[in-house]
């Protein structure tokens, strides 16, 4: 039987699963700014990974309230990750059409 603390858990660790993610991704895209030079065009891959930063830190901070016992949930922070996903994602694919690897 499940508790009402074990969906929590899950939940908890699918935000740190987003936070580590979201540093990856993050990570990648000053990768390829620094890579590819800092060109005009590195400001859609720095901007991506200062997003992923600010996400990254939202998430982590929803998980530790998960774990401390507050399980209110803003929607709003839902939708803003969800925006805040796709946005990068947008960034992502522009950067695979416009600047291809060799």
């Amino acid at each position: 039987m499940n508790s009402p603390g074990l969906s929590a858990e899950r939940t908890a660790l699918a935000w740190r699963r987003t936070a580590v993610a979201v540093t990856v991704v993050g990570a990648l895209f000053l990768n390829h700014a620094v890579n590819s030079g800092w060109r005009p065009a590195a400001i859609a891959p720095v901007g991506a990974a200062i997003a992923s930063a600010v996400l990254a830190g939202v998430s982590y901070l929803r998980n530790r309230g998960l774990r401390t016992g507050r399980y209110s949930c803003s929607s709003r922070i839902v939708a803003v990750t969800a925006v805040a996903v796709v946005a990068i994602a947008v960034v992502a694919a522009a950067i695979g059409f416009t600047d291809p690897l060799p």
